[in-house]
């Protein structure tokens, strides 16, 4: 079996609370720089979508905006380390997910390096329900959705991921381009230029991806965080202020995001199934 290099150049772990609910709130999704505002208005704004693609009946979405307003009411009065405490839960429940093996499945290893501390939460967050929804959509779409849904969350699922691709590529190939063009004129002028490089890197494993999707997803991750080794330089030989860039990743993990949420509740949907059989 090979292993598909990203280093650059079990159904039943859920919660009570997730598996009980339809609509469970995903609050825990939100990394430690993100905002909680942001993720209910997704939340709302998801809702608004899933019922305009016809995935969700004027009953669900309804139910589904007012429990972001119970869920908002609710978070609002927790006490900041209940909040961070619900965070770290939905993290753990995603590293579970990523440690369990299918029997039967047939995958890639996939060896991941991530240099950036901002990606990992981003990684452990949604990429483990990303990986298991993507093949569980393959095996037990056709039983949990109609013909009109699944193709509908199939071209959703396409169109976000390669808005992402593209986004990210662009990212990379300016960031690149910018970097070697500034390094140049400042050898030219004969100014010091600082070559920094990160020793340890955020995250380091061997992991199994279910599906092409899946890699592709890992692969947004990686190009964005080989944009990050740009900005390193250009913040260390004063090209950049560190302010600018974190502006550019805060918008890439919104730009994210929503792939995240939409493949987050599609498979909590399809385990509904999976438990009915």
């Amino acid at each position: 079996m090979t292993t598909t290099d990203l280093i650059p150049a079990d159904e039943n772990i859920l919660d009570a609370s997730v598996a009980a609910s339809p609509t469970p709130s995903t609050l825990g999704t939100i990394d430690s720089t993100g905002d909680v505002e942001h993720e209910l208005n997704e939340m709302d704004a998801s809702a608004d979508a899933l019922r305009n693609e016809g995935l969700l009946s004027p009953a669900d979405h309804e139910q589904r905006k007012a429990d972001v307003e119970r869920t908002r009411k609710l978070f609002r009065e927790l006490p900041p380390e209940q909040r961070q405490a619900i965070i770290r839960r939905r993290r753990e429940l995603g590293l579970q997910i990523l440690d369990r093996e299918l029997a039967g499945a047939a995958v890639v290893p996939v060896a991941l390096k991530l240099n950036h501390t901002r990606l990992r939460p981003l990684f452990e967050q949604w990429w483990p329900y990303m990986n298991r929804m993507s093949l569980n959509l393959q095996r037990f779409g056709q039983s949990t959705f109609t013909r009109a849904e699944l193709s509908t969350l199939e071209a959703y699922l396409e169109r976000e991921l390669s808005k992402l691709e593209d986004y990210v590529d662009e990212q990379v190939r300016v960031a690149k381009a910018y970097r070697e063009q500034r390094e140049t004129e400042m050898r030219a002028a004969g100014d010091i230029v600082f070559a920094p490089t990160i020793q340890r890197p955020s995250l380091s494993l061997e992991i199994q991806a279910y599906s092409r999707f899946a890699v592709r997803a890992l692969q947004v991750l990686v190009k964005f965080d080989q944009t990050m080794d740009q900005f390193d330089f250009m913040v260390w030989n004063g090209i950049r202020d560190q302010s600018d860039v974190n502006e550019e990743v805060s918008r890439f993990l919104r730009k994210f995001q929503p792939l995240g949420l939409r493949s987050y509740t599609t498979h909590l949907k399809l385990m509904t199934t999976v438990r009915g059989i």
